[in-house]
């Protein structure tokens, strides 16, 4: 991906902002999902899994209540 932003000066020439086109935005935005996927996928992966079947007969338990 390559960015091709614009910068939002103030009076003194300092940066303020960017301005980068939608789909730069967007590319930017699924850039960092996929970074926010793969950590969320670190920490669950070495979790114990639950059958459906146990999962399903616990969330019915708890609607009775």
């Amino acid at each position: 991906m390559t960015l091709r932003p614009q910068y939002v000066i103030d009076e003194r020439g300092k940066r303020r902002s960017v301005l980068l086109s939608i789909r730069e935005y967007q590319e930017l935005l699924e850039s960092a999902q996929d970074v926010i996927d793969a950590d969320l996928i670190d920490e669950v992966k070495d979790d114990p899994r639950a059958p459906w079947s146990d999962v399903k007969a616990k969330r019915s338990r708890g609607r009775r209540r």
